[in-house]
């Protein structure tokens, strides 16, 4: 996780409005050198090392998540490349952007780590000449619950490539916190980048398009720490009763949503699956979330009648009706850290 730098809200009624008020994102901060923003400035070119990244499978699909989590937001990079398949180290000062798996004690016992050199800081010359991406190998590389607390290959991956375009760690809502774990949000894809992020981004290198992004997570960071936001327990309901799921909403994109639906729905199937069933729908809201914001919201639902005895998940869907063009699909639902069993 760390970047070495070498010359470098409750409503408890349904088909209403969620009122509850969305803040403006910590921003990502980042090196200057008189007073010019050290970043980028001409060409990217990244290399893949085939050794450690295979063409296909899980570590290949991170890697790519990784970049383009970053990328599709400004496309700073310019092209792709893959090292041969016999090249397996990786090296400094070579000019070349390199991206591979490690072991750990190389990195000092590091999930990650980012080395970059830059250009010496005068006036013309405040740039990123080369950026090199190592990330421990024993790390797990699959997608995980939106609900999991903890740090993965995947979420490593999305930080380090933070690094790599220049940006410096952070607390709050971030892929780039200071610490494990790592925050994640849900659907088919959990490890992205959040609000304080793609401030960065706009920031530093400008959007390539205008729209909303809008991101959910069970997840949230309380007192400087990354939480569940509800327990992670098993509650015991009764039909008719009241209850409700505690969610992070944020909207990582630089212009507003304007209204959307938003939904709290019960299902007996766990992610990945429970993500694309719309069934057993509890709650309905009309939301709205402004560019960069993000907020913590209590949403509030009764217990059907007609809900067969059973223990279910808590899934909350962003935008389930598709109404919003955003800048990524796929990353509009959570599921809660608790569940309830219904037998009463």
């Amino acid at each position: 996780m760390r970047m070495n730098l070498r010359t470098s809200v409750r409503f408890a009624f349904v088909l209403a409005t969620a009122f509850a008020t969305a803040t403006a994102a910590e921003a990502a901060t980042w090196r200057t050198c008189n007073g010019s923003a050290v970043k980028w400035r001409g060409t990217l070119n990244i290399h893949r090392n085939r050794c450690s990244i295979p063409d296909t499978g899980i570590v290949n699909s991170a890697y790519w998540n990784g970049m383009r989590q970053w990328d599709r937001l400004s496309n700073v990079v310019d092209g792709t490349f893959v090292n041969g398949a016999g090249d397996c180290s990786i090296s400094h000062g070579d000019g070349q952007n390199e991206v591979g798996l490690v072991n750990r004690a190389n990195i000092d016992g590091n999930n990650g780590l980012t080395i970059l050199q830059l250009g010496i800081c005068f006036i013309g010359s405040n740039d990123i000449d080369e950026a090199d991406v190592m990330i421990a190998n024993d790390l797990s590389f699959t997608a995980r619950n939106g609900n999991f607390l903890g740090t993965t290959g995947r979420s490593t991956f999305v930080h380090e490539f933070g690094h790599l375009f220049g940006f410096l760690h952070e607390a709050g809502h971030t892929v780039l916190r200071t610490s494990p774990p790592h925050l994640i949000t849900g659907g088919s894809e959990p490890s992205t980048v959040w609000p304080a992020d793609t401030i960065g981004m706009s920031s530093l290198y400008g959007f390539s398009s205008s729209r909303p992004n809008l991101l959910p997570s069970a997840l949230g960071v309380v007192a400087g720490s990354v939480q569940t936001l509800d327990s992670s327990s098993t509650v015991t309901v009764c039909r008719g009763s009241s209850s409700s799921t505690r969610v992070f909403l944020g909207n990582s994109g630089n212009v507003g949503s304007g209204t959307y639906n938003l939904r709290v729905r019960l299902s007996t199937t766990a992610p990945m699956g429970g993500y694309s069933l719309g069934t057993n729908v509890v709650s309905s809201f009309t939301h709205s979330i402004g560019a960069f914001s993000q907020g913590t919201f209590d949403l509030g639902f009764t217990v059907p009648f007609w809900l067969a005895d059973g223990v279910y998940f808590i899934y909350t869907d962003m935008d389930h009706t598709h109404s919003i063009v955003e800048i990524l699909e796929g990353d509009n639902t959570t599921v809660s850290a608790k569940r309830i069993r219904v037998n009463c």
